[in-house]
């Protein structure tokens, strides 16, 4: 994700850039001619000028050698993602080993959580006890 992010980051630098210049030149040349309208222009340059800042602090937060901001150095993007994820499995793996009792295997999922399911000790799906 840290890549994702410094790449988008040197994209808006690199893509605003562009359109700063070149909307410079036209509200000179507005200005030169002396036209009354030269706001546009103006408006353009100050939204590329925005992009421009953005994609700067895409790049300079996320860059891969760190920011020196400890505590956006020490976050850990994937360690929430999978956080997260962890709890969509709502059922443990068919192929999770319980522990044998009654004539039915159980398993406590996810760990540490006391919430247990139990199956058949022949086999097949999980389903959740309550008892």
């Amino acid at each position: 994700m840290r890549d994702l992010r410094f790449s988008l980051g040197l994209f808006l630098i690199v893509l605003s850039i562009p359109f700063f210049s070149f909307s410079g030149d036209l509200r000179l040349e507005c200005l030169i001619n002396e036209a009354d309208n030269c706001d546009l222009y103006k408006n353009i340059q100050i939204g590329s000028l925005a992009t421009m800042t953005v994609g700067m602090l895409l790049a300079i937060l996320s860059r891969p050698g760190g920011t020196g901001i400890k505590l956006l150095d020490e976050y850990d993007e994937e360690k929430m993602f999978d956080d997260f994820v962890e709890g969509f499995d709502a059922k443990p793996r068919v192929n999770a080993v319980g522990v044998v009792q009654e004539g039915f295997e159980w398993v406590e999922h996810p760990p540490n959580s006391n919430t247990w399911f139990t199956r058949p000790v022949v086999g097949g799906p999980w389903k959740k006890y309550n008892g």
